[in-house]
């Protein structure tokens, strides 16, 4: 059993940027109405995952996570085993949790949640693409407060992960604040095994 995942944060705010050391040991990934503990050692900051099979599916998720200054936000994806549809919990269990290193403070953003877009383009092998976008202010697993239990990151989206195109090659995830004009990506492959 894994102590925790450290990790690394840059902190964007209008000062400049920051890297505290945060210790996370709880993973809740928010679908839609509903919730799933994840082992936090599946969380994964580098720009590829490995996977068995091409029936994996990557969804953007905008990420929160627990800070002692308040609150993180950021963006993250919640890839899981379309092979194990029938069993979500551990479809989510399976597959590796791409966590991006840029985040911003969600205290900063917490007013203007309509004005910020969460979009995922997933690649696959021959080159097709596909893109979603959704506000966070319709993403309802995502806590208006920001309130998060200490040590913990939510994983959060829309819930509609069984429209994600099967066997992506890559996935990029985007962040867009059109208030304040600023924008955190991030991109990962995926290696099939």
């Amino acid at each position: 059993m894994s102590a925790g995942f450290v990790y690394r944060p840059h902190v964007e705010t209008a000062d400049g940027v920051f890297t505290p050391d945060l210790v996370l040991d709880r993973l809740v990934v928010a679908s839609g109405n509903r919730r799933f503990p994840v082992s936090v050692e599946r969380l994964a900051c580098g720009d590829a995952i490995e996977v068995v099979g091409d029936a994996t599916r990557g969804q953007g998720a905008v990420a929160l996570i627990a800070a002692s200054a308040g609150a993180l936000l950021g963006i993250g994806s919640d890839h899981v085993d379309g092979a194990l549809a029938d069993d979500p919990g551990r479809a989510r269990q399976i597959c590796a949790k791409p966590l991006a290193r840029s985040v911003w403070r969600f205290a900063e953003i917490a007013g203007h949640l309509d004005d910020i877009l969460l979009r995922t383009e997933t690649l696959d092998a021959a080159g097709r693409s596909r893109q979603t976008g959704i506000a966070l202010s319709a993403i309802a697993a995502l806590p208006r407060d920001g309130a998060v239990p200490r040590a913990t990151v939510i994983l959060a989206h829309a819930g509609d992960d069984a429209d994600a195109p099967p066997g992506p090659a890559s996935v990029t995830v985007t962040l867009e604040d059109r208030r304040l004009g600023r924008r955190l990506a991030h991109r990962y492959a995926v290696r099939v095994l």
